[in-house]
């Protein structure tokens, strides 16, 4: 069966694919390895981007809804070129917060909508490859990756697999207002981090490593809050002070942030005796502040108190939903 015969009904065709990618909340650690290397370090959460992919008779090119998609869509078209499919279809993408806030929402819509174009021709598509024709589009997270990772933004390359990160809980602010990813990476690609931040920030790498060994989430506290402070200088964020404060009053068990966004959240650990006090105080705390939009959110899917609607239920025949290699890849620990 040719790729443009849509009149056959083989096995080799679906009609629709569907495919999603986890969400991250900012990143636990971002920095420059000593050899210069941009990384930062995933932190998925159990909110997702969720992408559909349509072939109809009638299809002459690519329409994607919403139409601010051009992310996903030159993802897509990417694709087809490289594995020489028409460019034909209707993509439609769902994700559950805005752009440019820190939630990883471009990579995390090129990653579902890759899933769910290559699922429509029974096609394998790898992290790499995703990683691949992302970063041909913008610097991306490592959410294409299950798990926590640590990841070269700027080169779309795995450096190492961190495993899980232990369950931690949170109160998330979003302070308003977006960062454009592109402009600010043409400025953070040329800082220099001090000798002292740079072995700081390799620390930290290291602290995120042995917490995810150890299931310690006020390590990982630790570590995110190092690399918070570090990159202020960077982009300083609405509440940082205010909430640095809160902390080391022991009100929480550290801060992590969107290092190219907007968004910054408290974090605490759950099998510290009095975390449930301490997060109704931090929820208390945080309204005082009257920031634009705040919430509370775990990074385990069984707690997740975030809620958002599903993509509607489809009606296509030929189906197809394209996961990654293992299923782990859903999960936000990995």
């Amino acid at each position: 069966m040719r790729a443009d015969d849509f009149s056959s009904t083989g096995p080799q065709l679906n009609r629709a694919g569907i495919g999603h990618c986890p969400l991250v909340l900012g990143e636990c650690v971002q920095g420059r390895t000593p050899e210069g290397r941009h990384f930062l370090i995933t932190s998925p959460i159990g909110l997702f981007s969720w992408a559909e992919f349509t072939l109809e008779y009638e299809d002459q090119e690519i329409v994607v809804e919403p139409s601010g998609c051009w992310k996903a869509l030159a993802a897509v078209e990417a694709y087809l070129t490289a594995h020489g499919l028409p460019k034909k279809g209707r993509l439609r993408v769902f994700t559950p917060v805005g752009p440019g806030q820190g939630f990883g929402t471009s990579t995390a819509d090129i990653c579902a909508s890759l899933r769910a174009v290559s699922a429509v021709w029974n096609k394998a598509i790898s992290a790499e490859e995703v990683a691949h024709i992302a970063i041909r589009i913008e610097p991306s997270d490592g959410s294409m990756y299950s798990g926590c990772v640590a990841f070269a933004h700027r080169e779309g390359t795995l450096l190492e697999r961190l495993g899980c990160l232990p369950r931690f809980e949170s109160v998330v602010l979003c302070t308003g207002g977006v960062v454009d990813t592109i402009e600010f990476d043409a400025r953070r690609k040329t800082f220099m981090y001090s000798a002292e931040d740079q072995a700081q920030l390799m620390a930290a790498w290291a602290m995120v490593r042995h917490a995810n060994r150890t299931r310690d989430a006020s390590l990982l506290a630790r570590a995110s809050t190092l690399s918070a402070r570090i990159n202020e200088q960077l982009l300083a964020k609405p509440y940082f002070e205010e909430l640095s404060g809160f902390v080391e009053m022991q009100g929480a068990d550290g801060i992590m942030v969107a290092h190219s966004g907007t968004a910054l959240a408290l974090l605490f650990d759950p099998d510290r005796p009095g975390c449930a006090q301490r997060i109704q105080d931090a929820k208390f705390f945080v309204s005082r502040l009257a920031p634009p939009a705040w919430f509370e959110m775990s990074n385990q899917p069984f707690f997740q108190r975030v809620t958002f609607l599903p993509l509607p239920r489809m009606s296509f025949p030929g189906l197809a939903v394209n996961t990654p290699q293992h299923p782990s890849a859903f999960s936000p620990t990995g």
